[in-house]
Order: C-alpha cells, then sequence, then structure tokens
C-alpha cells in the first residue's frame, strides 16, 4: 500500500467515525493514523 493511498484509507475512516451520531468519539488523526500503520505492519 502506498502512503498516499494510505492517507486516504486514514481520511476516510475519521471522516466516518467523526460523523457518527450515537456516541461521543474523542479521536484524534495521528492517532488513527499511527493505529493504521501499526495494523499494516503486522499482516
Amino acid at each position: 500500500m502506498t502512503p498516499k493511498s494510505e492517507e486516504h484509507l486514514v481520511d476516510l475512516i475519521f471522516k466516518k467515525l467523526k460523523t457518527y451520531k450515537n456516541k461521543k468519539i474523542f479521536l484524534e488523526k495521528e492517532t488513527l493514523n499511527k493505529f493504521i500503520l501499526s495494523i499494516f505492519k503486522e499482516i
């Protein structure tokens, strides 16, 4: 996966989670990015 596609994936997930209305979600984009990259490294 290229860095640009990784960033796009992070953006999509971040936007989706931020618009989730049923629960209040405290999320920072940088934290989400680190988490997703760590998942890809383990695969």
